[in-house]
This record gives C-alpha cells, sequence and structure tokens, in this order.
C-alpha cells in the first residue's frame, strides 16, 4: 500500500466484516482517563490484528499447496482469501509494517507480493513459476506475525490514527479509481475490505473518546464512515460512484485530522490536499 503524504489539520456486495468490535470500558472523565482509554482500545484492537494476519497466511499457504497441485482454480479462490486478511489490516500494514507492506503488497509496482502473483494466476492463467514469489511474500507476512506477538510490541493511538486517516484519503484519492487488482477483478473487495477495517479501527480506539470531546465531529465521522461503506458495498467498480467514492474518502480523512488534537494527539498530514478539505467536510 503505498503512503500518502500533505493535507494538514488545524483546528462491502460481499460478506461485512465478520468481527466483533471490541469492548473496553471508559469510566473516568479527565484527560488522562481518556488517553488511558485510547491505549486500552489500541489494546484491544491487537487481537483483530492477529486474527486477520492468521488469515493472510492461512490464505497464502493454501495458494501455495494449490499451485504445487497445479490447481488454478484453487489457487485463484485462495489468492482472493489471503487478500482480504491483508487489505482490512491496512490502518497498520503501511505505518507499523512498512517493510513487509513494500514486499507484499506494492501497488502500482506489481514486482512482488500479491500483485505480481495475481498476474500469473488470473492473468496468464498459470501456475508456473510461483514457487519463489509465494515463498518469499509468506516469508514477510510470518515475520509481520512474529513482530506483532513480540511483547515488547504495542500499538500507539497517534500512528494508528495516522494510519486509519491515511488509509480513507487512499482510498477516495487513489483506490477509487479502481484497478489496484485489475486481473482478479476485485478491486472492489479491496476497498471493502479496507473501509471495514477504518471503521473497525476508528470504533474500538477513538470513537467513545471523542464523543466525550466533540460529540458533533465524532457524529460526523461516523455519517461518513456509513456513506463510505454504502458507497464501495457494490458488486464491482463499474456499480460504483467513483467520484462519490473520492470525495467521501477524504472527507473522512479530512475529520479524522480535526479529530487529532480534540484526541490529545498531535497533528500530522495526509495526501497533497491543502485544508480546504476539512471545511469541506463540515
Amino acid at each position: 500500500m503505498p503512503t500518502s503524504s500533505s493535507l494538514t489539520s488545524s483546528p462491502w456486495r460481499f460478506k461485512q466484516l465478520g468481527c466483533a468490535a471490541a469492548l473496553f470500558a471508559l469510566a473516568a472523565l479527565s484527560g488522562t482517563a481518556q488517553a488511558a482509554s485510547m491505549k486500552d482500545g489500541a489494546k484491544a484492537y491487537e487481537p483483530f490484528i492477529a486474527e486477520n494476519i492468521g488469515k493472510a497466511i492461512a490464505g497464502a499457504k493454501e495458494m501455495q499447496a494449490a499451485v504445487k497441485a497445479g490447481d488454478l482454480k484453487a489457487a485463484q479462490d485462495a489468492w482472493i482469501k489471503s487478500r482480504k486478511g491483508w487489505e482490512v489490516m491496512e490502518p497498520v500494514t503501511g505505518t507499523y509494517f512498512g517493510e513487509f507492506d513494500k514486499t507484499v503488497d506494492p501497488w502500482p509496482n506489481a514486482k512482488s507480493g500479491y500483485h505480481a502473483i495475481e498476474a500469473v494466476l488470473f492473468s496468464a492463467k498459470k501456475t508456473d513459476d510461483l514457487d519463489q514469489p509465494i515463498a518469499e511474500m509468506l516469508a514477510n507476512m510470518d515475520k509481520f506475525e512474529k513482530r506483532l506477538n513480540d511483547k515488547k510490541f504495542a500499538f500507539a493511538p497517534q500512528k494508528l490514527l495516522e494510519g486509519t486517516a491515511n488509509l480513507a484519503y487512499e482510498v477516495g484519492e487513489e483506490k477509487s479509481g479502481g484497478g489496484e487488482s485489475p486481473y482478479a477483478a476485485t478491486s472492489i473487495i479491496d476497498m471493502q475490505q479496507n473501509v471495514a477495517g477504518i471503521e473497525f479501527a476508528w470504533n474500538t480506539i477513538f470513537a467513545d473518546t471523542l464523543k466525550k470531546k466533540d460529540a458533533k465531529l465524532a457524529g460526523l465521522i461516523d455519517e461518513r464512515t456509513q456513506n463510505l461503506k454504502k458507497l464501495v458495498g457494490v458488486a464491482d467498480i463499474k456499480s460504483m460512484d467513483a467520484k462519490k467514492v473520492h470525495v467521501g474518502g477524504e472527507e473522512l480523512a479530512a475529520l479524522m485530522l480535526q479529530a487529532a488534537p480534540k484526541l490529545g494527539l498531535k497533528p500530522f498530514k495526509v495526501g497533497d490536499e491543502d485544508e480546504e478539505g476539512a471545511d469541506k467536510a463540515k
């Protein structure tokens, strides 16, 4: 997943994500307690990532076995299965696991990982010469999982918000044009998984805290998230209103930038727009 950077903050018709939202207690009202609650949310978010890197690895191993057996259809199905696990984790793949993301899911560069494999399975419709690319992708996924399971590893609210907002912006600015997975014709599933990942991250880590700080802004973010989910919840890219997705993704990102200081987090940048994007989102 490519990363984007320069909007500043001042002031799935496919199965929806079947993972229960994490719940955590929010008892105290002080600023310190609010910060602690986001840390609790970040901790509650870890099992979601652990589950989905597991799904990505399991799908990749199924694909590896199918390729060795010369079973094209099974290999294609397993590619899609694995990719769903990866795409829903995109709020963190770039910010925390960037060196792995660059080889597992480089886009639009398709020299390795999912998209190099996609071209062979879905365009050339072959299972030849895929042993090494799949083995390399699995090796990077295993390193991802090992880092996640390290006792010293922990997600932090600041980077999680940055990753979530950047993904919302990327869905609008870049993915709305379609074509991320053109040979497999699953670009819409990529986007559905992305939005599901955005929604889960926001609701698990930030939503309750922002409601106490700025209920109006919290409501707007929820509204824009549901709107974006509806826009990408179509059968295929041809059925999607690309212009509305473009605007919707950018508006959602802009609102998340506005939320940063209210959450006690540092301002940050996404994309290449100016601050007018935040005003339009109001």
